[in-house]
């Protein structure tokens, strides 16, 4: 067992031998920038830590201009840790381990991650009810702020399942809460201090719906995820839905409920949701018979319409294509963590004006069973990030991700092969 420090600094893992030559390891760093798989010179940065089997670093990621996280829930016995790093194009600082001195066994500490330029939201779901825990950057390194809990505080909420930050407004999601109904908590800061000052639920709200899966803020909106939201109707189970909040005059109103048009049984509709202005992108992991399927929204004078059903292409059943979705302005990323036998893979896709056009497959970033690329992803402007919590392979699981800053403008036509870019040949 490693020991446990409040904050540490870790050197990075060396890389299994599946990776190529060509990856030059720097330990000092923690980081492997490699070349294209296809040879050419763009790069792309390996984010490593010392983790343990079963970490599964990058289950949960994060970026904000040149600062990442990417939580390792599964550590020091799914007690959990976070890991922040510092990346400038393809240069990466050596991570910075964040472990706060009450974690115990089982609170899944690095489960939900976001991070809004200095502050940083980390959910631990697993500590009794749940918690999530606020880190601020305050130029030289990160310090907690303030540890945050639900009130009331009911046992098995899962609060902390999901968190979504965005200047001094946070909101958290507990998908277990009343029976799994579910709940959104709003949180504000001011002068340092974080209060709650909202409570959450569907006006439709049943038993089981489990709201708060999947959080996402910008603005005065924000969604709340529902996968297991069912009409009440005989046999319907599972479709999901997605909920609609709007702040106007300091007060959350449910603006409206999203559903696909397409909705049907076991979909689970809403276990992914971002937002980015007036778009909104919803994961539908098991729709389309598992293969999976991530839906576009867009909202003019208060209605919200759907805009694209979009698909990996060459996608099958299984692959839950869906399961993480990052949406930032006329891109996007889905993940699709369980294509091609586990091994994973993540498509971009670019609004042309008309349409949403996507790469010619899902792409590879490990040619290993069980690496689960795209479990998690992240877009920024041209920047990308997307966890591999299965890194190394069965049964080892310390985890890794993908970093590239394209500065270069490489997604310019987008087509970027996120498998193209991040699958290492074996020596």
């Amino acid at each position: 067992m490693k020991p446990r420090h409040s904050i540490e600094t870790r050197l990075g893992a060396a890389p299994p031998r599946r990776f190529s030559s060509a990856c030059k390891q720097a330990l000092e760093v923690a980081v492997l920038v490699c070349g294209l798989a296809s040879g050419d010179s763009d790069a792309q940065s390996l984010l490593l830590a010392d983790t343990e089997p079963g970490a599964e670093l990058a289950y949960a990621t994060a970026l904000d201009g040149p600062r990442l996280a990417a939580g390792a829930p599964g550590d020091f016995s799914r007690s959990g840790v976070v890991h922040a790093y510092h990346c400038v194009g393809q240069s990466c600082t050596a991570p910075v381990a964040l472990i706060p001195i009450d974690l115990a066994p089982g609170d899944l500490f690095g489960a939900a991650l976001s991070l809004s330029a200095d502050t940083l939201a980390i959910g631990a779901p697993g500590q009794g009810a749940g918690a999530v825990y606020v880190y601020v950057h305050d130029g030289s390194g990160w310090l907690l702020q303030q540890k945050l809990g639900a009130t009331p505080t009911l046992p098995d909420e899962r609060f902390g399942a999901a968190v979504a930050a965005q200047v001094d407004r946070l909101v958290v999601g507990a998908p277990a809460a009343d029976n799994g109904a579910g709940a959104l908590y709003v949180f504000e800061r001011s002068n340092g201090t974080w209060a709650q000052t909202d409570r959450l639920q569907a006006d439709d709200a049943s038993p089981g719906d489990a709201l708060g899966s999947g959080v996402a803020l910008s603005g005065s909106t924000l969604l709340g995820g529902a996968p297991q939201w069912a009409p009440a109707v005989a046999g319907s189970y599972g479709r999901g839905a997605v909920y609609v909040f709007e702040n106007i005059a300091a007060d959350w109103t449910q603006q409206a409920r999203l559903q696909p048009l397409t909705a049907a049984n076991g979909d689970l509709f809403g276990s992914a949701v971002s937002l980015s202005g007036d778009r909104a992108l919803v994961g539908a992991p098991l729709a389309d018979a598992g293969a999976g399927g991530a839906f576009v929204f867009t909202r003019s004078a208060q209605l919200w319409t759907q805009q694209a059903h979009l698909a990996a292409p060459g996608g099958l059943a299984g692959d839950r294509f869906g399961w993480s979705v990052s949406l930032d302005g006329d891109q996007l990323l889905v993940g699709a963590p369980f294509a091609l036998a586990g091994c994973g893979g993540v498509t971009r896709f670019v609004f042309n004006g008309a349409s949403w056009l996507a790469a010619a497959g899902p792409g590879l970033a490990q040619t290993t069973p069980g690496g689960l690329v795209g479990w998690s992803v992240g877009a920024q402007t041209q920047r990308w990030l997307v966890g591999v919590p299965g890194y190394s392979g069965a049964p080892s699981h310390v985890g890794a991700a993908y970093w590239r800053d394209s500065a270069d403008a490489i997604f310019i036509d987008g087509y970027d092969d996120v498998g193209a870019a991040a699958c290492a040949a074996a020596d």
